[in-house]
C-alpha cells in the first residue's frame, strides 16, 4: 500500500515540475495556430516525402533545447 502512495506522490511532483513547460507549449502552439494560416503549413509540410520530413525535423530541433 505504501508503494502505491509513493508512486502517486512521485507522479504528482513530476506533473508539478513539468506543468510550466506544458503550459508554455500550449501557449506557443495556440499563438502559432492564431498567427499561421493552416494552408501555409500544409503547403510546406504536407507535400512530398523527403522535403516535408526534412523541414519538420529542422523546425523541431530547437524544441528540446
Amino acid at each position: 500500500m505504501n508503494f502505491i502512495i509513493e508512486v502517486f506522490e512521485t507522479s504528482w511532483h513530476l506533473l508539478l515540475d513539468a506543468s510550466i513547460y506544458i503550459l508554455l507549449g500550449l501557449i506557443v502552439s495556440g499563438l502559432l495556430r492564431v498567427f499561421l494560416n493552416p494552408n501555409t503549413v500544409v503547403t510546406h509540410l504536407g507535400r512530398g516525402r523527403f522535403a516535408s520530413v526534412f523541414k519538420a525535423a529542422f523546425l523541431g530541433i530547437p524544441i528540446p533545447l
